[in-house]
């Protein structure tokens, strides 16, 4: 696990739980956009009816499950997909791109994307969140830098304090209202 800087995009709203589409879309355009970036999809997270511990799991292990669960219309709260190297050591740390639409409580949900440093380079913000806005009723927003090892999904989740995070520089800050 090493240290270097990531920068996140992050989007807080709300969606339609009932609308599993969506989840599916997401998924698919997550994995699409990753790609588009030049990395393999490898790792995904889930959270939902039939994913009760969130585990992160190889891709063309679980993916078949995911897609029948979509398709039967299963609660989902959240999923998470990671392009890792080859020998990562904490999935958590050693991202290359990981995008992730989650639930933080009963009414707001987060869709964040984070990027090494120089992987960031290639990402159109403005593309980015107008593509991945479609997938939730965007009410505010983030773009950031972090240390990897503070955990930007931490610091998005508005989980700590931010004087928890030393090496944290905000890009931009945006909301609709």
């Amino acid at each position: 696990m090493q240290n270097h800087i990531t920068t996140s995009i992050v989007l807080y709203g709300k969606i339609d739980q009932t609308y599993s589409n969506n989840w599916s879309k997401f998924y698919n355009n997550a994995k699409e956009f990753t790609t588009k970036l030049g990395f393999s999809p490898t790792h995904i997270g889930i959270y939902g009816q039939s994913f009760k511990t969130g585990e992160i799991k190889d891709i063309n292990k679980i993916e078949n499950k995911l897609v029948k669960s979509l398709e039967k219309n299963e609660e989902t709260l959240a999923i998470s997909i990671y392009s890792l190297p080859e020998n990562f050591s904490s999935a958590a740390f050693d991202y290359e791109v990981y995008i992730s639409l989650e639930n933080l409580d009963d009414k707001l949900y987060m869709l964040i994307a984070t990027f090494k440093d120089e992987i960031y380079n290639f990402v159109d913000e403005r593309d980015f969140i107008e593509e991945f806005s479609n997938y939730i009723k965007f009410e505010a927003g983030q773009i950031f830098k972090l240390s990897n090892l503070e955990s930007p999904q931490i610091y998005a989740s508005k989980a700590n304090s931010l004087q928890t995070f030393k090496t944290l520089e905000i890009l931009k800050d945006f909301s609709l209202k």
